[in-house]
């Protein structure tokens, strides 16, 4: 759908994250620094996967002080079942 000036309304691509990049210094990081419209990701090292997490759930499990970096060693790839080398990546949500 398009606006009158041809301003793209909605269409493929609006509601999906955009990916922002690794999330520098996790081990100091807490789900109350990362802010409203950001979302969390993991990294495979294994198998190159991305995939994107519920933030507010992770955040509802485990507290919003709770350190990001302690729970890299709870990621694991669904694809391959990697644990090890996984890394966190940040993401954007739509507006």
């Amino acid at each position: 759908m398009k606006h009158r000036r041809g301003i793209e309304l909605a269409g493929p691509g609006r509601d999906e994250v955009v990916y922002v990049g690794a999330l520098a210094e996790a081990l100091h990081k807490t789900f109350d620094d990362i802010r409203e419209w950001e979302t969390l990701g993991a990294h495979c090292a294994n198998c190159e996967r991305e995939g994107w997490l519920l933030r507010w759930e992770l955040q509802r499990k485990w507290g919003a002080g709770t350190y990001i970096g302690s729970l890299t060693g709870r990621l694991r790839c669904r694809a391959c079942g990697n644990k090890k080398g996984n890394n966190w990546i940040l993401g954007r949500l739509p507006r």
